[in-house]
């Protein structure tokens, strides 16, 4: 279930980190969803018997996957790219190699796309802005989220994912697509790095 509930979340995401930045309806959507995600999936673990927050979780993956969330963003779902390559020649669970790579991943990019990822740590997870440069609000959020993502018993290393450490890595990041649409195009270099700082 909590994997299953990662992904949607890590959908959202995906569609949320990328331009236009000003104040767009999208982006509201999106950070009312994600706020949902992580109230519901808390809500689920603890009781999985809790039809209304497993419930509320099918509305979000719905909305996650219509592409209503989609309009007017520029998009392009690098960390699904990394991770279906990884998965391809692992096996590895979606969700829970999402889990791992989501936190790195946004680390590499968050400074080019500070004002958004400074939005997310204030709008999502409800961290003061006083005292804080966007700078400084933008990885706490990024630390939240790694935060969260601990706290739901998801692996946060490919360790813990279970992959040999001694796989291809390099061979699995230069099968991975690149595509614009984020706020920093990756490189084949960069998600080696990525990948390494996964293990």
């Amino acid at each position: 279930m909590v994997s299953g509930a990662f992904d949607p979340l890590s959908h959202i995401m995906e569609i949320y980190f990328s331009e236009p930045n000003e104040s767009n309806v999208s982006d509201d959507i999106s950070e009312a969803l994600m706020k949902n995600v992580i109230e519901n999936l808390r809500a689920a673990i603890k009781n999985p018997e809790d039809y209304t927050a497993r419930s509320n979780l099918m509305w979000d993956a719905t909305m996650a996957e219509n592409r209503i969330i989609k309009l007017g963003k520029k998009t392009d779902f690098e960390c699904h790219q990394m991770e279906h390559q990884l998965g391809a020649y692992t096996n590895c669970n979606h969700g829970a190699g999402l889990a791992v790579l989501h936190p790195v991943y946004y680390r590499h990019i968050c400074k080019a796309g500070e004002k958004k990822f400074a939005q997310f740590a204030a709008n999502v997870w409800g961290i003061s802005k006083d005292g804080k440069t966007d700078g400084e609000l933008a990885k706490a959020g990024v630390e939240a989220l790694a935060d969260f993502i601990k706290e739901i018993g998801m692996p946060t290393t490919f360790r813990e994912l279970g992959i040999d450490e001694n796989i291809n890595l390099k061979k699995i990041a230069d099968s991975c697509a690149i595509v614009p649409g984020s706020y920093k195009k990756m490189t084949h270099e960069e998600i080696l790095t990525i990948y390494e700082e996964c293990k």
